[in-house]
């Protein structure tokens, strides 16, 4: 049986081939479904040293029983294959440079995934509330990253809420009065 020999047109292509053929193909699939499975627990992000420090903060923070993956990937199949596609660069970077810098980028859709609860649509509501979750600081572009940044991953920040200041980058003005 050999399978160069019909892929060369030399052998008629048999059942044995076909099976053969097949067998590969749920030999990969398999291999990777299960390495998508494998690299998506937070564990395996450990695994690079570059990495310790950030699932270390993460480990203390409210958001340690989220998964990385469920922050820094986008949702869906097309969001797997992207973060997989830019791990394996990491993984290149990792090999062939000496200094590696991990950036992920945090995506507001993943944050409403577990906090659309948050977004106030009523902000006259929300405001009397003092609560600054509203749709008027969406539409005026400002997302979940521009006052929680650093929430996971600076174990100073990973525990409060954004300070007064943060609030004062926009609205001293009003804060003023």
């Amino acid at each position: 049986m050999n399978l160069w020999m019909v892929v060369r047109g030399k052998e008629k292509l048999t059942g044995r081939h076909i099976v053969f053929i097949g067998a590969i193909i749920v030999f990969l699939l398999l291999s990777a479904g299960w390495s998508a499975a494998y690299t998506s627990r937070s564990e395996f992000c450990r695994t690079c040293h570059e990495m310790d420090s950030m699932y270390q903060s993460w480990q203390v923070s409210a958001h340690k029983n989220v998964a990385c993956e469920d922050c820094h990937a986008e949702p869906g199949a097309i969001g797997v294959m992207k973060a997989k596609g830019k791990g394996m660069r990491e993984v290149y970077v990792h090999v062939t440079s000496s200094k590696i810098e991990p950036k992920a980028n945090e995506r507001d859709i993943n944050c409403y995934n577990c906090h659309q609860d948050k977004v106030k649509t009523n902000a006259d509501k929300a405001l009397a509330a003092k609560d600054p979750h509203t749709v008027k600081h969406f539409d005026n572009g400002m997302t979940c990253i521009t006052c929680h940044s650093g929430l996971v991953h600076n174990t100073q920040l990973n525990t409060m809420v954004p300070s007064r200041d943060t609030c004062a980058s926009c609205h001293l003005d009003a804060m003023r009065k």
